[in-house]
């Protein structure tokens, strides 16, 4: 096609998206209807495709120049990033997150049941046998364990090797849980049922070999916080792999995509909570006092935590 006869054919819908660029430009992308942001997008993919016709048959072109510069100026309008203002912020945290995990509550509880079995399964087969231990733990650390250079019989902590392998572990564990769920919920059980038997295997170790006092006063304080985040992601990956077995009325592909949605949102609290128990291990933890003030502390943010769960069942019974 001859340049003339292409800019024909196309210069009305140029024309449009100029128009509705200056709108949006003055006005801001919200001020149009739905049925326009819609024509909006259509028009811009048109023109980026007129775009690319033009760098190819027609380079270095009038043409290529205007079209690569009303390409250029709607590219913010489709890629802009939505600023979060503090309100917002500050209004997820205070109650979104908590009325989130109170509306997905039993998959967090089937999340809690899926670990809680994998730990008293490795508890139970690790107290029968120590060498069951070696299923679930590092062999070096059973070791460790054993001889007391990792927490064992005389009490001494190796800290930066035990904490720094149970955060890490708690970590990625959130993430993969989260991820996981895609894979039709298979994975997310999986990482929930060997870290809940890892856990398991750990304790039923320190408690024959090691100081199950000291063991607790290092695991819980940033613990409490760290298990609860692992739980939540789970129950993130669980809401996925539910949209795609139940989708319900919407067809699998809504069912997922709103499903991801509020998996993301639990996710970000999930990042939050991960961040306090990262505070609270390097700083808190490492502390030389003594180990009912640890036990304490930890007792302390299980009942905070579950006061701040507790705030959408309170405002609902303060409302009625």
């Amino acid at each position: 096609m001859k340049e003339e006869q292409f800019i024909k054919t196309n210069s009305n819908t140029w024309r449009e998206l100029e128009s509705l660029s200056t709108v949006i430009n003055k006005k801001g992308i919200k001020s149009l209807p739905s049925n326009e942001v819609k024509k909006f997008l259509s028009i811009f993919r048109q023109c980026s495709h007129h775009l690319a016709y033009a760098r190819t048959h027609y380079p270095k072109s009038n043409t290529e120049n205007y079209l690569n510069s009303l390409i250029s100026s709607c590219h913010s309008h489709v890629y802009a990033v939505r600023k979060v203002s503090p309100g917002e912020f500050f209004k997820y945290v205070g109650y979104e997150f908590p009325r989130l995990l109170k509306e997905q509550k039993w998959f967090v509880l089937s999340s809690f049941g899926v670990f809680a079995f994998g730990l008293l399964l490795s508890l139970i087969l690790v107290a029968a046998n120590p060498d069951n231990a070696n299923m679930f733990l590092p062999e070096a650390m059973v070791e460790g364990v054993k001889s007391g250079t990792a927490g064992g019989g005389g009490g001494q902590w190796n800290y930066p090797l035990m904490s720094s392998y149970i955060m890490f572990n708690n970590i990625s564990v959130s993430l993969r849980a989260f991820v996981f769920g895609i894979t039709l919920g298979l994975g997310t059980i999986y990482v929930l049922f060997f870290n809940g038997a890892l856990l398991g295997a750990l304790t039923a170790l320190m408690y024959m070999y090691g100081n199950p006092k000291h063991y607790w006063s290092l695991i819980l304080p940033h613990g409490v916080i760290e298990l609860t985040a692992i739980f939540i992601s789970g129950a993130a990956g669980l809401t996925i792999a539910k949209s795609m077995f139940l989708p319900g009325e919407l067809t699998r592909k809504h069912s997922l995509i709103n499903a991801s949605k509020k998996a993301v949102s639990l996710v970000l609290g999930v990042i939050l909570m991960l961040v306090i128990a990262g505070v609270i291990e390097g700083f808190f933890t490492p502390l030389n006092i003594s180990e009912e003030i640890k036990l304490i502390f930890a007792a302390i943010t299980a009942v905070l935590l579950s006061l701040y769960f507790a705030v959408p069942y309170l405002i609902k019974r303060k409302h009625n």
